[in-house]
């Protein structure tokens, strides 16, 4: 496995404190880094990464079930992670994406676990999800304490009883989604490229040779005997590892899993198939077409995977070639030569086999064999030459900060842990992969990338046209139906294991935890909220100012955009080369972004580089530069940008949807598409004008999450914040005078031919604003529509097996609100699905409210996320900023629970009746016009049909 999916424990922390950035040696100029400041960096990185550990206790049931626990009682929450040691890559022929289907199938109920499954771990305050790969399937949640025992009778009662709950309904109903999510991932415009190149890696025999998902014919054919047998094959405990992490300690861990699993007997042990790369005889290169709006270019080779060390080292050459804006290929080909939108470059790893890839986008006007003549002629100077040692020590440093930063997510550090074990048996397996990237050099780096670079690859240009879909998931009958089919008896199976067990109870969450807060105010003004965070040794520092898109003047839209954009790319002298060095060496995330209200400037940084953080932000919005090279490129890279989103459904529904809704909204020339003649009209002037309007201490605020207190990090920030001064006089910001002006009921139909799916929106304007705390009315909304078990998600998806996923929510904003319905859909069923969601919400305001029962469960979720999402810093840093931004007071995030508690029935219903009208609904859906017209007119309400190229013509 990669450590870049595992955490450093927090047992660990004390000792980030010895490392010591080489980088300081870069203050005072355009400067290298000598070798004695790179031996440092790499020095420090290797002692650092000797010292982390993830700590846990192990021990194996009699039946041959593992369990790993890492105790961490910081937060009143457990993950419970489920991991079996099958994968598609363990498909027989015929049955692809069958390892995948079994996972939505054990989401269905067992035999002592009727119903939902979600729904039952989530009424109590859970968040449930799983996953496959061609590797390893893996469920897991993360839940309150009071609920672990019921996590764990759930998890067992899968694990051995759940043949005798399955029968053809829930088959054919999980196959339905399951289609839905595969047309999901076929409606993207690139998917060819995974089809193709697979196809081209791979023998047709090879376990990783089909996709994960499976093809449309194999899962029509899925029946209830591969079910069984799947389930008896693979399904054993001793086929499966549980890992426990957070608040629970080892007796308690022995004492559950003997009690909830220890019953169920051993079954078959998986043999792991022979799935190594195939290296290619020759190079090979196709054309194919796709509805793309530019050519893309992918070179791709056969590489070894995780459990191979040279797969470990690829990741160093991906970083070197084409890791960040400083890599060779974005530097050639997207700066300098300016032939494609961007280049990626990806090593992906499985267990047992790679993919190393670059992927590019051709820009606008380029001939793609001239673009692709430039790739592969940088990929071959590449490949002669080799980075120096400055470039490996930047990918070594940025990694371990990286990876330190992720300690504070218990589930990650249960992956960590669960992953290592799946892929080669050692829960300890990340450390070893942190020390192959210490130890790395350019010319052990190179070596490894000429092994397997210089060999036959796959080579595929990507042109604008039809989609072309492969025969195997041509749509049948049987794909858009859901009913048993003539061979297969509609009854449930038998099991042979089956015995009568109660689902514990569950007492109440723990009220979610909020680090008492405190304020400053800096020499210079500038306000200070701070609250401390996990004791993770990093610091976040969130500048926000006044101002955002709404206020700029129409005149100069989008230049504040390009404004903030360029804040980071030069200052104090310095050029966006050595800004980005430095970053990386120092391991820090600086970054500046506008917003539709105000901006903001981040720095996020390990404590021992704080300092130097805070200088550099403090040169970004004090002294940038705004070379005019950056600027022309950001309009450049913008007006690429439209080209490639033309086609986009949702770029497509913004841009006929916003104007219907609230005609007049300030929000409108936000999402809308925009102009490229009004981009290329920005110039260096108007962004240093709109600078200095807007970034100026006295629109400034701060908030502050750190394992330091508030009163060790004062000193750094008077040095560095609390000195800034701008000159001039500020200009008040005064809110908008608007109030929104509701559409008409209406659909407008875009038609897009070779449509997957069809894309469909909904919108209505609201009174709630941004400002209101409006507990009851969030309540509300997961009952209808904002979750999984939501009213209207389990109506499209669970009980009509139309979409992949349909959700709706309050988009709340200061100067208009918007209820909103998205979902992709059959096309055969948009018409219908249209009208179930009207019934939704015409039903929760008159005749069928919210129940008790559903008000009780919404508010269990919503306090069982509280507690498991308060152990973040960005969430901490997101309440702190709800806070400053409402002037609420410093208790308000302390009171979390107890508001949610204290909502009742009546007010959620009189919440949710005061804002919805479903007869002023505006639709909006992006699909094949020829399957989908005709299904619009029962709806009654006025139809207008564009085609999506005059919605958006070609630029």
């Amino acid at each position: 496995m990669r450590p870049r999916h595992v955490l450093l424990t927090c047992a660990a922390v004390p000792l980030l404190a010895l490392y010591t950035p080489a980088a300081k040696a870069l203050d005072g100029g355009q400067v290298g880094v000598s070798s004695a400041d790179i031996a440092a960096v790499t020095t420090d990185v290797r002692r650092l990464i000797d010292q982390v550990d993830i700590p846990y206790d192990s021990f194996t049931l009699p039946n041959g079930l593992r369990v790993l626990v890492h105790q961490d009682r910081s937060t009143p929450v457990v993950h419970v992670s489920v991991s079996y040691d099958v994968g598609s890559k363990h498909e027989p022929a015929g049955r692809s994406g069958f390892a995948h289907l079994f996972e939505h199938l054990m989401f269905t109920g067992s035999e002592n676990v009727p119903g939902d499954y979600v729904k039952l771990l989530m009424n109590v305050g859970a968040s449930v999800n799983g996953s496959t790969n061609v590797d390893r399937t893996n469920y897991y949640e993360t839940v309150p304490t009071p609920a672990l025992d019921r996590a764990l009778f759930m998890e067992s009662d899968r694990m051995g009883h759940l043949l005798g709950a399955l029968d053809q309904r829930r088959l054919d109903a999980e196959r339905g989604v399951v289609q839905n999510e595969k047309r999901d991932g076929s409606a993207a415009p690139a998917s060819v490229i995974e089809d193709r190149t697979r196809a081209a890696l791979y023998p047709a025999n090879h376990p990783y040779g089909h996709s994960i998902i499976g093809s449309m014919r194999d899962l029509d054919a899925a029946t209830l005997t591969d079910v069984r047998r799947w389930f008896n094959d693979h399904y054993g405990p001793n086929n499966a590892l549980v890992v426990l992490a957070g608040d629970i300690d080892l007796p308690t861990a022995q004492r559950l899993m003997t009690r909830y699993f220890g019953s169920i007997p051993a079954g078959l042990r998986n043999t792991r198939p022979d799935a190594g790369p195939v290296p290619l005889a020759r190079t090979i290169s196709e054309t194919a077409t796709a509805p793309v709006t530019s050519p893309i270019i992918v070179r791709d080779w056969p590489v070894p995977g995780a459990q191979d060390p040279d797969g470990v080292v690829l990741d160093v050459a991906m970083d070197a070639l084409g890791g960040g804006e400083s890599s060779v290929l974005t530097r050639r080909l997207v700066h300098e030569q300016k032939l494609f939108q961007y280049v990626g470059v990806r090593n992906s790893s499985s267990a047992q086999a790679g993919e190393f890839s670059i992927t590019g986008a051709v820009r606008q006007g380029v001939d793609p064999k001239v673009a692709a003549t430039a790739l592969d002629r940088e990929i071959a100077d590449f490949l002669r030459s080799k980075p120096d040692a400055e470039t490996i020590a930047r990918f070594i440093a940025r990694y371990t900060y990286d990876f330190a930063r992720s300690f504070e997510s218990v589930g990650e550090r249960a992956s960590a842990l669960a992953g290592s074990a799946m892929t080669t048996g050692d829960p300890d397996a990340y450390k070893v992969n942190l020390r192959v990237y210490a130890a790395q050099t350019p010319d052990s780096v190179m070596a490894v990338a000429r092994k397997w670079l210089e060999r036959p690859r796959y080579e595929l240009t990507v042109m604008p046209g039809p989609r072309v879909t492969p025969k195997d998931d041509e749509e049948t009958e049987r794909s858009v139906s859901v009913g048993p089919p003539a061979i297969e008896a509609a009854v449930p199976l038998p099991s042979t294991q089956r015995r009568d067990r109660t689902l514990p109870a569950v007492g109440a969450p723990s009220d979610a935890r909020f680090p008492a807060i405190e304020r400053a105010r800096l020499r210079n003004g500038v306000p200070v909220i701070y609250a401390r965070g996990p004791s993770i040794p990093f610091t976040t520092v969130s500048l926000d100012l006044l101002g955002g898109g709404v206020d700029e003047p129409l005149d100069q839209a989008g230049t504040m955009n390009v404004m903030y954009a360029s804040l980071g790319l030069g200052f104090a002298g310095h050029d966006e080369e050595w800004i980005n060095k430095r970053k990386e060496l120092m391991g820090l995330s600086l970054s500046a972004s506008a917003g539709s209200e105000s901006g903001t400037v981040d720095v996020t940084a390990p404590d021992v580089s704080l300092d130097d953080g805070l200088g550099m932000m403090r040169e970004m919005v004090s002294a940038p530069t705004f070379p005019v090279a950056i600027v022309e490129r950001l309009k450049r890279e913008a007006i690429d940008g439209l080209a490639g989103i033309r086609l986009d459904p949702d770029t497509l529904i913004n841009e006929v949807m916003s104007p219907l809704v609230d005609a007049a909204s300030p929000y409108n020339r936000l999402v809308m598409y925009d102009s490229p003649s009004r981009i290329r009209s920005i110039d260096q002037a108007g962004v240093m004008a709109s600078f200095k309007r807007w970034i100026r201490p006295e629109h400034a605020s701060i908030v502050v999450v750190s394992d330091k207190p508030l009163a060790a990090l004062l000193p750094s920030l008077e040095r560095t914040i609390g000195s800034w001064q701008a000159g001039g006089k500020a200009v008040s910001v005064p809110p908008l005078d608007y109030k929104p002006r509701p559409g008409t009921a209406q659909i407008v139909l875009i038609d897009l031919p070779g449509a997957v799916q069809a894309v469909i929106q909904g919108r209505q304007t609201v009174p709630v604003n941004d400002g209101d705390p409006a507990t009851a009315l969030l309540l509300a909304s997961r009952v209808l529509g904002n979750g999984f078990t939501s009213r209207i998600n389990m109506n499209l998806r669970e009980d009509k097996h139309w979409s992949y996923g349909a959700q709706a929510g309050f988009s709340r904003r200061r100067y208009g609100s918007q209820y909103r319905f998205n979902a992709k859909i059959q096309q055969d069923k948009a018409g219908s699905a249209i009208a179930e969601v009207l019934q939704e919400l015409k039903a929760v305001v008159d005749h069928r409210p919210i129940t008790q029962g559903e008000l009780d469960t919404a508010k269990a979720v919503a306090i069982g996320e509280a507690a498991s999402r308060f152990a973040s810093r960005e969430a901490i840093a997101g309440e702190l900023d709800n806070v400053r931004r409402h002037g609420r007071p410093d208790t308000y995030p302390q009171q979390t629970s107890a508001r949610y508690r204290a909502v009742t029935l009546d007010a959620a219903n009189a919440a949710l009746r005061a804002q919805l009208s479903p007869d002023r609904w505006v639709w909006a859906i992006v699909g094949n016009a020829a399957i989908i017209r005709p299904q619009l007119d029962a709806l009654g309400l006025p139809l207008k049909v564009v085609k999506a190229a005059d919605v958006l013509p070609p630029l």
